[in-house]
């Protein structure tokens, strides 16, 4: 027994840094990688971008309208529709670094083809300063269930080349 319990202690001495260095490894790796996992994923991705600011109780109501129509695309057992919000002249007439922190943002988004579908106050400038391929653009009157809630000169439309095309079928049907 005592030769054993000798070589415990041996082992130990020489090998107590290597085995903290990989309890403190698997540490950070959960720490780290956990989040990620549990976070629930986004089925769809709305961009809203208009001169000014939406209230959160309009992008929480638009927020919950949509989830109500869409599908869970992801299979995760829910429907989560991300939304995010850019405060930008799509014109591209206005100047200063808030406007062009808002566009850079918007643009980011475009490029990594982050948001699907979009929500614009100028859907002429939207066409004429950006090279994304959309669908037709929806007044937001022509939706009588949400007209109340959202600014009557809001368009919706979606990306030609997304996964969100059903979803904007089925806005498009509501507005007919």
């Amino acid at each position: 027994m005592g030769v054993s319990s000798e070589k415990w202690k041996t082992w130990w001495w020489y090998h107590r840094f290597h085995v903290l260095i990989a309890v403190l490894a698997l540490a950070v790796a959960v720490y780290s990688f956990l989040p990620g996992l549990l976070t629930p994923k986004a089925d769809y991705a709305l961009a809203v971008a208009g001169r000014t600011p939406l209230p959160d109780e309009t992008l929480s109501t638009l927020q919950a309208a949509l989830e109500q129509l869409a599908d869970d695309k992801n299979g995760d057992g829910r429907v989560l529709v991300e939304i995010h919000p850019y405060t930008v002249d799509l014109s591209g007439q206005t100047e200063g670094y808030l406007n062009y922190q808002g566009a850079s943002a918007f643009d980011a988004d475009l490029v990594g083809k982050v948001s699907a579908l979009f929500l614009l106050d100028d859907p002429d400038g939207f066409r004429a300063n950006v090279a994304v391929p959309v669908e037709e653009m929806i007044p937001v009157s022509a939706l009588p269930a949400w007209a109340d809630g959202l600014p009557g000169n809001y368009f919706f439309t979606a990306r030609s080349d997304s996964e969100a095309l059903p979803l904007f079928q089925t806005l498009t049907q509501a507005a007919d």
